[in-house]
C-alpha cells in the first residue's frame, strides 16, 4: 500500500478518557446508609449472646479407657441427655483418654467439684452386672451431681465403674454381717416375698476381718417391715431341686444370678421396729418355718401418716367368782377399751356381762387402776343382746379416769362403710399394730370375718378397728383361733 492509499484510509480517533467529577461531602452529614451497620451491629451482638444462652459449659473427663465411647455419644442424667461428647483424644503423654463434653445450659451446675462421671457400657462377671441396654445402643457417659455450693470445675477424673449407690432420704441403713460373700455385691437386691424393699450400698470386709459386712438400705415406705426379730438369708437367684419327679431349675432375673440377693422374713408376732444401723447376721439359707411366716405389718405412706395419730387403748378385766366343789374360784375376762374425751369409754358388751354362774356381789369392772361393780357404771349405749353375739356399747365410768390416760376425741369414732376397707388393728405399742387389706374380709351385717389365714392373738379383744383412709374408730375386734371378726359400729 502507498502512501496515497493511506491517506484515503478513513481516520479513527480514540475515545476520549472520561474523568471523574469530585464532589466535596460535608464530615459532618451522616450517610443514607448508616442504618445498615447499625443491624449488622445488632445482629452480631444478639447471635453473640444466643450462643452463650444456648451453649453451655465445656468439660474434659480424664479416663483410663474410652471403652469404644465417641464424638456426639450423650451424657445423661436420669435417662435424660444433659451433655454430648464432642471429641474424644489421647493425652500428650498416652496414658489417659480425654474426654470432651459440652454440657446444656440448663445443666452447667454439674461442671462442679465432687461431680462424678463414668461410662455405662454392658458389663457381666462374677462381681457386677449393668448396662446391658447399651448391648444394642450406643455407650453414654452418666454423671452423679456433686455438692450443690462446690466450686466450679471444667476437669474431672472419670470412674470405671458407678459409684457407690446412696440411700434414699428416709430409707433405713441397716448391717448384715456374714461369714463369707457368698457372691453378693454392690446393688444386690433384698426381698420380701419376692418383692424388692431395698438393695446393698455396699460389700467389704468388718474393720476386724473376722467377717465379711454389707452395708444395706431399705427404702422408706417399707422400713417398718424390719424388726429386731426379722431373719436375712442369702439368696444366689438360682436354686436346683433333685427329686423323685427330676430336677427342677428354678432362677431368677440374669443380674440376681450374677449379683446374688438377699431375702428376709419377719414372724407373726413382729418386735418392736429397729433404728439406723442395727446389726442382724446374714445366714446361708433359711429355715424352713421363715418362708411361713406371715405376719399384717403397717407400711408405706398412709401407715406413716396414722402410725402417730392412733388411739391408745387401756387394759380392761372383767372380774368374778364362782363356785366349784363347794369353793369359790376367780375368774376373768381380760381384754381392751377405749377411753373418749366425753367421758365415756367404749367396749364390747362382753366385757361388762359375767357369766350367769358368777356370783353377783364378787363381779367387778377394772380400767386404768380403777375398779367399779356393774352397778356403779351408766350404760350410755347398748346394742347387743347377750356374748354370745357381741355388739359395741358405750359407758361412762362411776369415776373419772386418771389424768394420764390418753383419750381418744369422740368425733373420730363412726359409724362403718357397707364395704369393707383397709383397716388398723391400733395395739397400745404402734409397733405392735396390725394393718389389713380390705381383701382381707368378708362382710356379713354388722360383722366382717377375717380371712382365716391371719391368726390374731386372743389377748386382743375389744382392740380398736381404725379405717385407714380415714383415721376414725369403726369397731372393735373380737379374735377366734378359727376365724376373727370386727364389730361394727352403727
Amino acid at each position: 500500500m502507498n502512501m496515497d492509499q493511506e491517506m484515503d484510509q478513513p481516520h479513527f480517533a480514540p475515545p476520549e478518557i472520561p474523568s471523574a467529577i469530585v464532589v466535596p461531602i460535608n464530615a459532618d452529614s451522616p450517610t443514607k446508609w448508616w442504618w445498615l451497620t447499625a443491624v449488622c451491629v445488632l445482629v452480631s451482638v444478639s447471635l453473640f449472646f444466643y450462643s452463650r444462652r444456648t451453649i453451655g459449659e465445656p468439660i474434659v473427663i480424664e479416663f483410663l479407657d474410652g471403652y469404644g465411647i465417641k464424638p456426639e455419644d450423650r451424657l445423661k442424667h436420669h435417662g435424660i441427655d444433659v451433655g454430648q461428647v464432642e471429641q474424644v483424644e489421647l493425652s500428650p503423654e498416652l496414658d489417659k483418654v480425654l474426654v470432651h463434653v459440652r454440657l446444656q445450659r440448663n445443666a452447667s451446675t454439674l461442671a462442679r467439684e465432687g461431680t462424678q462421671f463414668w461410662i455405662v457400657r454392658p458389663t457381666l462377671s462374677i462381681d457386677s452386672v449393668g448396662g446391658l441396654e447399651t448391648i444394642l445402643g450406643a455407650k453414654y457417659l452418666a454423671v452423679a451431681p456433686g455438692p450443690a455450693k462446690g466450686p466450679k470445675a471444667s476437669r474431672f477424673i472419670g470412674l470405671e465403674t458407678p459409684p457407690v449407690a446412696s440411700a434414699k432420704d428416709g430409707s433405713l441403713e441397716i448391717l448384715l454381717d456374714s461369714g463369707m460373700r457368698g457372691g453378693l455385691s454392690n446393688g444386690a437386691p433384698i426381698l420380701y416375698r419376692g418383692y424388692k424393699i431395698g438393695s446393698v450400698l455396699q460389700v467389704g470386709l468388718a474393720t476386724d476381718a473376722r467377717s465379711v459386712r454389707a452395708r444395706c438400705a431399705i427404702e422408706p415406705e417399707y422400713r417398718d417391715l424390719v424388726r429386731t426379730n426379722t431373719k436375712f438369708w442369702n439368696r444366689s437367684g438360682w436354686r436346683l431341686n433333685i427329686g423323685l419327679t427330676g430336677i427342677k431349675l428354678d432362677a431368677d432375673s440374669i443380674a440376681q444370678v450374677v449379683s446374688g440377693g438377699i431375702e428376709m422374713a419377719t414372724p407373726d408376732s413382729p418386735e418392736p421396729a429397729v433404728s439406723m444401723g442395727h446389726r442382724f447376721v446374714l445366714h446361708e439359707e433359711a429355715k424352713p418355718e421363715w418362708t411361713q411366716w406371715q405376719p399384717s405389718i403397717g407400711h408405706g405412706e398412709l401407715w406413716n401418716r396414722l402410725e402417730n395419730r392412733l388411739p391408745q387403748p387401756q387394759r380392761m378385766a372383767l372380774r368374778w367368782q364362782e363356785r366349784s366343789y363347794g369353793f369359790r374360784v376367780n375368774r376373768q375376762l381380760t381384754g381392751w377399751c377405749l377411753p373418749l374425751d366425753d367421758g365415756s369409754v367404749l367396749c364390747l358388751k362382753e366385757q361388762l356381762v359375767a357369766p350367769e354362774a358368777a356370783l353377783g356381789d364378787t363381779v367387778s369392772i377394772e380400767v386404768a387402776g380403777l375398779s367399779w361393780a356393774p352397778s356403779s357404771i351408766q350404760w350410755l349405749a347398748d346394742s347387743g343382746s347377750t356374748p354370745q353375739d357381741p355388739r359395741i356399747i358405750r359407758f361412762r365410768p362411776a369415776n373419772r379416769l386418771p389424768d394420764d390416760v390418753a383419750l381418744w376425741a369422740s368425733k373420730n369414732v363412726a359409724a362403718a362403710p357397707s364395704t369393707p376397707c383397709s383397716i388398723v388393728l391400733a395395739c397400745d405399742d404402734p409397733n405392735s399394730s396390725v394393718s389389713l387389706d380390705a381383701g382381707r374380709f368378708v362382710a356379713d351385717g354388722v360383722i366382717w370375718s377375717i380371712d382365716s389365714s391371719v391368726v390374731l392373738s386372743n389377748d386382743l379383744l375389744g382392740i380398736p378397728v381404725i379405717r385407714a383412709e380415714s383415721n376414725e374408730v369403726i369397731g372393735l375386734l373380737v379374735p377366734s383361733d378359727k376365724a376373727s371378726i370386727v364389730v361394727l359400729l352403727k
